[in-house]
């Protein structure tokens, strides 16, 4: 058995390499503390929201909402379902696999012209995503060369396929526009356009906002005057 006495260079050596990296390190934190004076240290508990058993919300950052519609609500109505469950329809929403709905199948019931849950209308036929030959293509190439539409010049019944044809568009709005300049009228309860006789009588009574008189209504169904 060796003794420090035996090897005074080695017990000396082994307690300066003991007290060496503390002395180090204590410096190291010094410089930090000279170079960063203002910093101060943020305890744990004062970090991030704090929901109270009265419903206190606290420690809400800045730039957070803090109504019932940001995070700091979400939070305090995660908290409030473990007390209440009744409550979770009411913003978390329903199981889409409680409904009868199997989200693993394979198949897509879905319609090809659905527009989606908040769409007013469906999908039109130019909308749909078709697989066609790149000679077919050919909207980016002729779409500046190719003239304006004169609905003057069209034909009644190229009027009529715009106007039913393409709902909640431009074209419904100019054809039916240029129907009127034709004397047409659109009947808003009956639904359905309808013009004067060519060769009927007079109008038999003219008010503000009606007249009576015989008319040619166009039918859609079976696409004629009658």
């Amino acid at each position: 058995m060796f003794n420090d006495d035996d090897f005074p260079v080695l017990a000396s050596s082994m307690g300066h390499g003991s007290q060496q990296p503390q002395k180090s390190t204590s410096l190291v934190n010094d410089d930090l503390k000279e170079k960063r004076p203002n910093v101060t240290e943020i305890a744990p508990e004062n970090v991030g929201i704090r929901t109270h058993p009265d419903g206190r919300v606290t420690n809400i950052p800045p730039g957070m909402l803090n109504d019932q519609f940001g995070m700091a609500g979400l939070l305090t109505f995660l908290r409030t379902i473990e007390s209440s469950p009744s409550i979770v329809g009411l913003a978390l929403g329903h199981d889409l696999t409680n409904l009868g709905l199997n989200l693993n199948s394979s198949k897509r019931n879905l319609f090809q012209t659905f527009g989606g849950p908040w769409a007013d209308f469906p999908c039109r036929i130019q909308d749909l995503d078709a697989k066609v030959p790149e000679e077919y293509l050919t909207n980016a190439t002729i779409r500046d060369k190719l003239p304006n539409i004169k609905l003057n010049k069209l034909h009644e019944d190229v009027l009529f396929y715009l106007f039913y044809n393409c709902p909640g568009e431009v074209y419904q709005v100019a054809a039916a526009s240029e129907l009127y300049a034709r004397d047409w009228r659109f009947h808003k309860i009956e639904r359905f356009w309808l013009q004067r006789a060519a060769f009927s009588a007079p109008p038999r009574e003219i008010g503000g906002t009606y007249e009576r008189c015989q008319y040619n209504a166009f039918d859609p169904i079976q696409w004629r005057r009658v």
